[in-house]
């Protein structure tokens, strides 16, 4: 199969395009952005449809993304020849795919025909649109393929009759749904939580098994507890009677018994309060001047704060300061010259750190020296070297270029002299028609004479000029034709100077530049030169700033550095002090320090003085208050928890005189109110008899209340005794029923994983039988692109192909992009290889070779070649040098 042509109306950003496919690869070389993969697109839509018709968002599906850019009529015609018929095929695109329009004819008849629907891809390919894009549509930087039902098939011949094959995945995954549903092995399949639910049903089974047996136990302890009760009822009425014979009794009783708790309070109360009374020496303080005492308390506890403030770090410190001080402690100004003088000491020690070369940079320095022993190159000659090399280079990337135009100005101008020397007398017929005309004169002289040589005379002037115009304008033809022969010559020998001034140009250059490398000791190599003439300005300055800063040392920086470091030490040594690792300016900033520490502790210490004098006058006569008016204090006591304490004692004090006073009234009160001499003849034998009737009677209550209780736990217990035995007889039923189902989806699950394993075994075997003839054309082509045998290459039953790395069969991702695309190239043209046996199909390359490397460049294009030769390749690129010549 081929293609003859293909026009474009709107597609894309593609308007009006229309391309002839004439030679067996034809290439198509244009910029990024021209609409390579868009025409590749087309050419795939018009067979297959559009992709990702199912989408819900419009941005994921591609009928919205190629939508016109111009607007207009959506789609074009492709004309393509098959088993010797041509055919034009014309489609036009809708909104959706129910709008769109199909047409086929025939060209030879230019007559609509039926002999492919609008599933004209599968029907001419015998493949599925996701097996065309893995096998015959290779596009940009999806190379990688894999083996589809669709591809399985066609590779078998089984291209007529593909339902078994192409509905095995189908088949295969409406089984595994229905195992996964019902499988032993997962928690979520029906068998496993069946048999879940028969264990747990067979366990409750078993714990209803002695149901009956607790019910008759449970029925004949509630009865005994029902007489029990019935009984105590019985005993508790007979001493509700003996209780109204003794109720005047308990009145008395109760009264008495009141009288007795008010002379039991009076007599508490009465000792609260000369409890209190003791406390106190005889006279009360006020609560005022209690309260006084306790804010004079909380002033002496803040002055305690302040005059307790110095530790002994701070006491350690002060000893230390004035030892440090004893010839004086020197004023601020002292302090800022002596700073200053520092100061002076650190700007003199950088200027000569500055100066001053490393280690590093003194090897490097001689590094240098022994570098540029011969001289120094002038940096304008390397600037120069760096220009000649950079327009060599770019002289050699445009050779290419000027060798193809040179060899399309040679095919061109060939066929302009092969137009030219093409050559028609146009005289011809006028000098036949003279000699014609000359001869019916001669035939006409006998019967009309002047006629007849008038014709002959006419005849042989029309054939002489006739003749003469034509000898002239074959004349000018040839000199036309030298002309332009030269003019050819002259332009192809002007782009052959041109390539050979060039070639001329970088081969002297690279003369120069190799003889200026070796006299500086520079690696020559074509990929780094001008990294490295870069690198050589560089080592240049770096050199001259490195001989420069060795030849500015100065010695009297060190004696001035010297002198500034003696006097300072002098002044160090006066105050104990010294520089650790020479930075002077700090320890005179410590002892600046130093200087404040001792002037803020004697501060401090006079402070503490004022505070503690204050603190001793408050606590004495705080003392003094207390020993007026607490009768066993001694001194000795919390003054603060005193203090307190004595305000807490004058409110109980006050309180519990009240409250004594109130009691002895209300016992008043109530002798007033009754005879309290029949109290004296109560008889004691009645108010235990009382209180022992009272006490059978509430135990007799709480025995039949408990009883009550137990009777009704019995009757609950009975209720879901029945409950538990109703239950059971539920649980035997739905077991019964659960263990049919589960036998009957356990043979289920067995007879599914028997059909499974037979199906996918048959799959195996029926693609093992073809993998020897891919595996062949992957070795074919891998070995043509790469130069190479793939040796390290293996492929599976599935079609899976795998690649021996450190020993272990790894997956093709693992490789890098570039690896990818080419071991995927070599795949699906081994899968098309397979898949088709006699008409072959055209091949589209969307530029499959963008993530090659140079040298495997040069394979694809012997790749190519060897295609062309079996198949039609539409081949797209973006560079000249992945073109395809």
């Amino acid at each position: 199969m081929k293609l003859i042509s293909c026009t474009i109306e709107n597609f894309g950003k593609l308007n009006n395009v229309t391309y002839d496919f004439s030679g067996e690869c034809n290439t198509i070389c244009e910029d990024n952005g021209w609409g390579k993969s868009t025409l590749a697109s087309f050419i795939r839509v018009m067979f297959y449809g559009f992709k990702n018709e199912s989408k819900k968002k419009l941005v994921d599906k591609e009928r919205n993304r190629l939508m016109p850019w111009q607007k207009g009529v959506y789609g074009g015609e492709i004309v393509f020849e098959t088993g010797g018929v041509v055919y034009s095929l014309r489609r036009t695109f809708g909104k959706k795919q129910a709008d769109d329009e199909f047409l086929l004819v025939r060209k030879d008849t230019n007559v609509e025909c039926d002999d492919f629907s609008c599933d004209i891809g599968e029907e001419l390919f015998k493949i599925d649109a996701q097996s065309f894009e893995r096998t015959v549509f290779i596009g940009q930087s999806d190379c990688v393929t894999a083996t589809t039902d669709s591809i399985n098939a066609k590779i078998g011949n089984l291209a007529d009759n593909t339902d078994d094959i192409n509905n095995f995945e189908t088949a295969v995954g409406r089984l595994t749904a229905v195992l996964n549903n019902i499988t032993s092995t997962r928690s979520t399949g029906s068998i496993s939580k069946r048999k879940s639910r028969i264990t747990e049903l067979a366990a409750r089974i078993n714990n209803y098994s002695q149901t009956d047996r607790i019910i008759e136990e449970q029925t004949d302890i509630r009865d005994n507890l029902c007489a029990k009760r019935e009984e105590l009822k019985a005993d508790r009425k007979k001493m509700q009677e003996q209780q109204k014979h003794l109720s005047v009794q308990k009145d008395i009783q109760a009264l008495k018994e009141k009288y007795q708790l008010l002379d039991k309070e009076c007599n508490n109360k009465k000792n609260a309060f000369e409890q209190y009374e003791h406390y106190f020496n005889g006279e009360l303080p006020e609560k005022e001047d209690v309260h006084k005492q306790i804010e004079i308390f909380d002033e002496a506890g803040r002055l305690s704060g302040k005059f307790t403030h110095i530790d002994d770090d701070d006491s350690k410190r002060l000893e230390q300061l004035r030892g440090m001080f004893e010839q004086g402690v020197p004023d601020s100004e002292t302090i800022d010259e002596w700073q200053n003088t520092a100061g002076q000491l650190d700007e003199l020690k950088e200027a000569a750190a500055k100066n001053r070369l490393s280690d590093d940079e003194l090897e490097k320095l001689e590094w240098y020296k022994k570098r540029f022993a011969r001289g120094i190159p002038d940096e304008n000659k390397v600037g120069k070297i760096h220009d000649i090399w950079i327009s060599a280079q770019n002289k050699q990337n445009s050779i290419v270029g000027k060798e193809m135009k040179l060899d399309l100005a040679r095919e061109n101008e060939q066929a302009r002299l092969e137009r030219a020397k093409l050559y028609k007398n146009s005289c011809v017929p006028g000098i036949i028609a003279g000699i014609v005309m000359a001869v019916i004169g001669g035939v006409l002289v006998v019967p009309v004479m002047e006629v007849g040589i008038a014709m002959i005379i006419v005849g042989l002037c029309m054939a002489v000029v006739f003749s003469v115009i034509g000898t002239a304008k074959k004349k000018q033809h040839d000199s036309e034709l030298m002309n332009i022969s030269a003019e050819s010559d002259n332009k192809l020998k002007a782009i052959e100077a041109d390539i050979n001034d060039d070639k001329n140009f970088i081969s002297g250059t690279e003369n120069v530049v190799r003889q200026f490398c070796e006299e500086y000791e520079i690696t020559f190599s074509r990929d780094n030169i001008a990294w490295e003439l870069s690198g050589l300005c560089h080592d240049i300055e770096d050199y001259r700033e490195l001989e420069k800063r060795a030849a500015g040392q100065d010695n009297e920086l060190s004696e001035q550095i010297k002198q500034l470091e003696n006097r300072l030490d002098v002044f160090l040594k006066r105050y104990n002090c010294a520089a650790n690792g020479n930075n002077y300016s700090l320890a005179i900033e410590r002892i600046r320090n130093d200087i404040a520490d001792y002037k803020r502790i004697n501060q401090e210490m006079s402070k503490q003085d004022i505070y503690r004098n204050q603190y001793e006058q408050n606590m004495s006569g705080i003392k003094c208050f207390l020993e007026k008016y607490i009768k066993s204090f001694n001194g000795e006591e919390s003054i603060g928890e005193t203090l307190r304490n004595l305000d807490k004692k004058l409110d109980g004090y006050y309180c519990a005189k009240s409250e004594y006073d109130n009691a002895m009234m209300i016992k008043a009160d109530f002798e007033s109110e009754n005879d309290i001499s029949m109290f004296a003849a109560q008889n004691d034998a009645d108010k235990i008899s009382l209180e022992e009737i009272a006490s059978d009677m509430t135990r007799i209550d709480n025995m039949i209340e408990e009883y009550a209780q137990q009777i009704s736990q019995c009757n609950k217990q009975l209720e879901n005794l029945q409950i538990q035995a109703d239950e059971c007889e539920n649980c035997r039923q739905e077991l019964n029923r659960l263990t049919d189902i589960q036998e009957s989806e356990k043979n289920k699950e067995r007879l599914l994983k028997l059909t499974k394993q037979i199906m996918e075994d048959s799959k195996q075997s029926f693609t093992s039988e073809y993998m020897g003839p891919v595996m062949s054309g992957f070795r074919k082509y891998y070995t043509i692109l790469t130069g190479c045998e793939p040796d390290a290459y293996n492929l599976d039953a599935d079609t899976k192909l795998t690649v021996m790395e450190q020993n272990m069969p790894r997956d093709i991702g693992y490789l890098s992009a570039g690896k990818q695309d080419l071991v995927g190239v070599c795949m699906r043209m081994a899968l098309v290889e397979a898949m088709y046996k006699e008409e072959k199909p055209f091949l589209i390359f969307d530029d499959p070779f963008v993530n090659l490397d140079d040298n495997n460049i040069k394979g694809a294009m012997k790749l190519l070649d060897e295609i062309a030769k079996n198949y039609q390749v539409i081949y797209f690129t973006c560079s000249e040098s992945r073109i395809h010549n």
